[in-house]
């Protein structure tokens, strides 16, 4: 079973997606929850993850391996953390460097530019209690 999030606005998202991956040979089901924008695959063409994500992401659509674990305990999804689990590590999607969204684990975000270069602004050159004076001189 390959689960993956993929970003999808509307039902026609889904149809493509679903006729898509319809072709390939050997899927023998797919789930597609909206909501939680996942895409669940079943069957022995699952064992080949890669291509079915190559696959959905030729439709034009963000496509990456679903990173949230299911945890039968709780019945939620929680935020999978490389760092305090002892399991094997999560296989990253196709091509992470060429495409850049897979996820928190490999990047950060770069900090917003500084709101101005200019110290002073407008508010204080134009001030309101001597209205005839001059900040230019």
């Amino acid at each position: 079973m390959v689960e993956m999030r993929v970003h999808m606005d509307c039902k026609g998202c889904v149809a493509k997606i679903k006729k898509a991956i319809g072709k390939l040979k050997g899927v023998d089901s797919i789930e597609i929850d909206m909501e939680n924008q996942k895409v669940s695959v079943m069957g022995w063409a699952a064992s080949d993850h890669m291509k079915i994500l190559k696959t959905v992401r030729k439709t034009g659509r963000r496509a990456e391996l679903w990173p949230y674990p299911f945890n039968p305990q709780n019945q939620f999804y929680y935020q999978y953390c490389q760092t305090d689990s002892k399991g094997p590590p999560w296989p990253s999607s196709y091509n992470y460097y060429r495409h850049g969204y897979d996820g928190h684990d490999h990047g950060y975000y770069q900090p917003p530019p500084y709101e101005t270069l200019i110290s002073e602004r407008a508010s204080s050159i134009f001030s309101d209690e001597n209205p005839n004076a001059c900040s230019i001189m």
